[in-house]
């Protein structure tokens, strides 16, 4: 996982497990947000509360890539046309991009 801290901080608590990022108690499973398309996630403090989304200050961003697919090879059975297709490839957590701002 790419970690990008700017400022010099403080920055807010955060961890990164595998797939999973904690940032100020919000964790977020980046596995299990991955689409078809590319994700930000922004986990901003709002009346003093860390959450997703809102309009408070920002404490990070979590970029989750879209998903890949995997070409499999056609199984055909007598008599039947051979077709392959496509499965989704497990997420790889070295491509997801967490963002982590200075606190205020």
């Amino acid at each position: 996982m790419q970690v990008i801290t700017l400022g010099a901080g403080p920055h807010p608590d955060f961890s990164v497990s595998a797939a999973l990022v904690t940032v100020a108690g919000v964790a977020i499973d980046a596995a299990a947000r991955q689409t078809d398309q590319q994700e930000i996630i922004d986990i901003r403090l709002v009346d003093g509360v860390a959450q997703e989304g809102g309009s408070g200050y920002q404490l990070a961003s979590v970029r989750i890539p879209p998903r890949r697919y995997v070409e499999t090879e056609p199984d055909p059975a007598e008599g039947e046309e051979a077709t392959g297709s496509r499965e989704p490839a497990a997420l790889d957590p070295h491509h997801v991009a967490v963002t982590i701002w200075p606190t205020v």
